[in-house]
């Protein structure tokens, strides 16, 4: 809405995910946990780095990668900023976006009518809770524990992304795009 009226849009890390990390640090803020500004600026900063890792080792782009490469993106990075706004150790910062990321391999980009809306904007609320979900994991388990790394996770996200056919790029040429029956 903001993005058709022509308002500033900060997309964190992408247009169609931009719903994910603002809703993570919502939750955070003085409407949800109250965390310091502060806080909020150091768990930014840690979805940041996950953001840039992601962006460095494999794509953002789900005209490269498909939903899984923005929202599962998105997710990661909030799950990090997450684990940071609660003084959690990098490890856990990094298992919980391993964990967030690793449930939206394979998750195709096919945007009704072409417009990112339908599913986008429902797949940002799940990704806001999948980050959650991966910190609450990632914070109770012992982090040494975990089998898959978020290096193998992204590795794995970039390979995926790599073979995943056009039709699930954002084309609308497949998946919901082509299955919804619109009246």
């Amino acid at each position: 809405e903001e993005n058709a009226r022509g308002h500033l849009v900060i997309t964190a890390p992408t247009g169609g995910s931009a719903g994910v990390l603002p809703a993570v640090i919502y939750s955070l803020g003085p409407d949800g946990a109250k965390m310091s500004k502060e806080k909020l600026r150091e768990a930014l900063l840690a979805g940041a780095v996950i953001g840039y890792l992601c962006k460095h080792n494999a794509t953002l782009s789900a005209a490269e990668g498909g939903c899984q490469a923005e929202i599962g993106v998105a997710s990661a990075m909030g799950a990090a900023a997450i684990a940071q706004a609660y003084g959690d150790p990098p490890q856990v910062a990094a298992n919980a976006a391993e964990g967030a990321l690793e449930h939206h391999l394979g998750m195709t980009c096919d945007p009704v009518a072409g417009y990112v809306q339908i599913p986008c904007i429902e797949r940002c609320a799940f990704g806001a809770v999948k980050a959650w979900t991966g910190y609450l994991i990632a914070k109770n388990e012992i982090p040494s524990n975990r089998r898959v790394d978020f290096d193998s996770t992204v590795d794995a996200m970039a390979l995926t992304a790599k073979e995943m056919n056009s039709k699930y790029k954002e084309t609308s040429e497949g998946g919901l795009a082509v299955s919804l029956t619109l009246c």
